[in-house]
């Protein structure tokens, strides 16, 4: 995929969302990762949906850095947390960021992005399962500190 395929992709989206009454965001080029990256928020929480120039039909949705980790202990207890969310959600799973100091929430999947033709009730699907995810690592989180 070019960049311009993988920038009409992810306005495709901005669109969907000022459609829908959310925030539109902002897109910008990446060029290290060589991705078009929309940045937009809805209901006051922060997401990126990213779309690949080198992945004609790849599409990552990340709910970013929701929960910081602190100490080694800390880890080691989202360690536990992740695996038992990405168990229990469907479609979204969590992972540490690669310096291990925070956790983030994905949705990754497939679309034509020559004809990219996603309902918009689906991807608020995914933004609400980006925050169950979320909210499910928070809960056990709570749990482990309190043990």
């Amino acid at each position: 995929m070019s960049r311009n395929v993988a920038e009409a992709l992810t306005q495709h989206f901005q669109s969907m969302l000022d459609k829908e009454g959310y925030n539109r965001g902002q897109i910008s080029w990446d060029a290290d990762g060589n991705t078009s990256d929309l940045v937009f928020k809805v209901e006051g929480r922060g997401y990126i949906l990213i779309a690949d120039a080198d992945d004609n039909d790849f599409v990552r949705l990340m709910f970013p850095n929701f929960w910081p980790i602190v100490s080694d202990e800390e880890f080691a207890a989202a360690l536990q947390a992740i695996s038992l969310v990405n168990a229990r959600c469907k479609g979204a799973k969590i992972h540490a960021s690669s310096k291990n100091d925070n956790i983030i929430a994905t949705v990754e999947f497939l679309i034509d992005a020559q004809n990219p033709q996603l309902k918009s009730s689906l991807f608020l699907r995914y933004i609400r399962m980006l925050n169950n995810a979320a909210d499910e690592f928070a809960r056990f989180m709570r749990e482990f500190s309190t043990q």
